[in-house]
């Protein structure tokens, strides 16, 4: 059983790339995130933990999205052309952390919306026609793969940005 919880978060800088991602083809995304920690190596940059996959905005689940596949750090650090760097906002969060790796996160957020709900919490989203914007949605991956190949097993934070 997922754990829901409300959290209070400080601002989390952190260094990526922007684009327009299809869920068929997120291979390419995820071949962003041993560039960027190469990246923030080649600037003697910490990286904080494992990859955040930021969602801004998304019509319905076979479109392309626009996302942000980022790695935090301790400071906004510019790496130069082809990366992003920005802070997600302090605010109040709904978060859970399931294990189950990528294979267990749509039924998460379906959770995580009727909790809300049921909770009398209204996520920070504005819907458009052209699909939901959000103010801050992430999925930041907790569990090093290579430390754990099982998938089933691995941990990843979800979090939404409350009003």
């Amino acid at each position: 059983m997922v754990e829901f919880a409300v959290e209070t978060w400080a601002g989390r800088p952190w260094v990526g790339v922007t684009m327009r991602a299809e869920l068929a083809r997120w291979a390419e995304a995820n071949a962003h995130v041993p560039r960027i920690y190469a990246a923030l190596a080649a600037d003697g940059t910490a990286p904080l933990g494992g990859p955040i996959y930021q969602y801004h905005r998304l019509q319905r689940a076979e479109d392309p999205m626009d996302i942000t596949v980022s790695v935090p750090v301790a400071h906004e650090r510019d790496l130069g052309a082809g990366f992003a760097t920005g802070t997600l906002p302090a605010g109040r969060y709904l978060v859970a952390r399931p294990e189950g790796g990528p294979d267990a996160l749509a039924d998460i957020h379906r959770q995580l919306w009727d909790w809300a709900a049921v909770q009398g919490l209204e996520l920070a989203i504005d819907e458009r026609g052209d699909g939901i914007h959000w103010a801050a949605r992430t999925e930041q991956f907790l569990t090093d793969p290579q430390a754990e190949p099982d998938r089933s097993r691995w941990e990843v934070e979800v979090a939404y940005l409350l009003r």
